[in-house]
């Protein structure tokens, strides 16, 4: 048994080892280091922030609807490609882009695209919109207001062609063409008729005997300004003696004087009854010849000294007939009508349609089904108002789709040419009779816009 002393001893002994482990570290060396209470905390706060990183970053990979969609926009639905106007959180389906955008008014036009999902419990209201209406009307910086071509082919196929590239060229020849057994001249930007019993004699005194005659339809025909007919030329009191007059004896009243002198060319001039002298074109000359200078003789020669106290006269001839004879069309090419504004013209000028000659690539391109066609450059249009007799302010404005067809605007005001994207400054004035030339779509009107579509009961 141990003694008290042993026991003593084995108490101090296990003190020194308790001590010694508290201040000597883990066997090895290796020192144990307390933990860290921070390190917890970081850890959630990051986990936290990783948390809301990640739910924003599912918002916008999956956005919810748009604020304002539900009132004044184009909605359109992913997927099956349908197509709404919302109105006060209701859903109109609507036939195409323009009634939407006759519809909604210009500063809320907005195309928004959402998830069918997203809109499934949305209310629909019934199907609006005007039928036959474009879905895609050409921007103001493809409007193509002159340069357009009107073309007609041996077989009196035509085809009209809306383009910016020049596909056309304007000539001074003159072409004979014919339209229900009636026969006309076209030169420059007229189509004079010339009538049925002067026919033979019209053309052998404008240098057109010989031309080939070529058969085109009344639309293509229509597209020039008419001018007076081409026919004798005649002065009521021709043959009458004058009261008084300066000029040679036998002058007479509807004589012909020619003024000749050195180095100029001579000038004819008919003799009025007031004893004027009435300026003569050489083809108003020759047609004055088949009419009443037919039975008055040769013309008179003259000089100037002769004529120098003689007062002139109005030209006797129609202000819109040619000064001269032209050369006469070939027949070789495809007649065409190019619409564009007069050289020299002032600013604002009304385009006029000119006898032009077809480029080979639209020779080439022709219909042979004997009807009109036609054709508009890929995304361009036009945005025109009517112009022609008294038409020059109130004609009907009107936009051009890319498939040729008229679609009438019958309210031209700010607000609807915004709804359609244009402004006033985008109208080019275009005749009458070249819009005739193509086939018409319904009217585009807010109020047909916003109803449901002819021919269907609304609901």
């Amino acid at each position: 048994m141990a003694s008290k002393k042993e026991l003593v001893e084995a108490q101090t002994f296990g003190r020194r080892r308790l001590l010694t482990a508290f201040v000597s570290g883990s066997p090895g060396g290796r020192e144990i280091e307390p933990q860290k209470p921070m390190r917890a905390v970081v850890a959630g706060v990051a986990l936290s922030v990783l948390l809301v990183l990640g739910s924003l970053g599912y918002g916008l990979l999956k956005p919810g609807l748009p604020t304002g969609w539900d009132n004044n926009k184009l909605v359109l639905t992913k997927g099956s490609g349908a197509r709404f106007v919302s109105i006060k959180g209701t859903l109109y389906p609507v036939l195409n882009t323009t009634s939407a955008r006759l519809v909604i008014p210009s500063e809320s036009f907005e195309v928004v695209e959402v998830a069918e999902s997203k809109i499934s419990d949305v209310p629909r209201g019934k199907q609006i919109g005007i039928t036959g209406a474009p879905d895609e009307l050409p921007s103001p910086a493809h409007l193509v207001g002159s340069g357009w071509l009107a073309c007609v082919g041996d077989d009196g196929a035509s085809r009209i062609q809306i383009t910016q590239a020049p596909a056309g060229e304007a000539t001074t020849d003159s072409a004979v063409v014919t339209v229900a057994d009636q026969t006309y001249v076209v030169n420059g930007s007229y189509r004079y008729l010339v009538p049925k019993k002067d026919v033979t004699a019209v053309l052998r005194a404008l240098q057109l005997e010989s031309a080939p005659v070529r058969a085109v339809t009344g639309p293509w025909l229509n597209v020039f300004t008419p001018g007076d007919d081409l026919a004798p030329l005649f002065l009521p009191t021709a043959g009458d003696p004058l009261v008084t007059s300066t000029l040679p004896s036998g002058t007479v009243v509807g004589s012909v004087v020619e003024q000749t002198g050195s180095g100029t060319e001579a000038r004819r001039y008919v003799v009025t009854a007031a004893g004027e002298l009435a300026p003569l074109t050489e083809i108003g000359y020759q047609l004055y010849q088949l009419g009443s200078g037919a039975q008055l003789g040769a013309p008179i020669q003259v000089s100037s000294a002769d004529i120098r106290d003689v007062r002139t006269a109005p030209e006797l001839a129609p202000p819109t007939w040619p000064q001269a004879p032209a050369a006469a069309f070939d027949g070789l090419d495809p007649m065409c009508a190019v619409l564009q504004v007069p050289p020299g013209s002032a600013p604002g000028a009304q385009p006029v349609a000119h006898f032009a000659l077809a480029a080979t690539t639209t020779t080439d391109a022709l219909p042979t089904t004997g009807r009109a066609e036609v054709e508009v450059d890929a995304g361009k249009g036009a945005l025109v108002r009517a112009t022609g007799d008294q038409l020059t302010d109130q004609g009907t404005v009107a936009i051009i789709d890319q498939s040729g067809t008229v679609f009438a605007v019958p309210d031209p005001s700010t607000e609807v040419l915004a709804q359609l994207g244009y402004t006033a400054a985008d109208i080019s004035p275009v005749p009458q009779s070249w819009l005739a030339f193509l086939p018409a779509g319904p009217e585009l009107t807010v109020a047909a816009a916003s109803m449901a579509p002819a021919g269907t009961s609304g609901s």
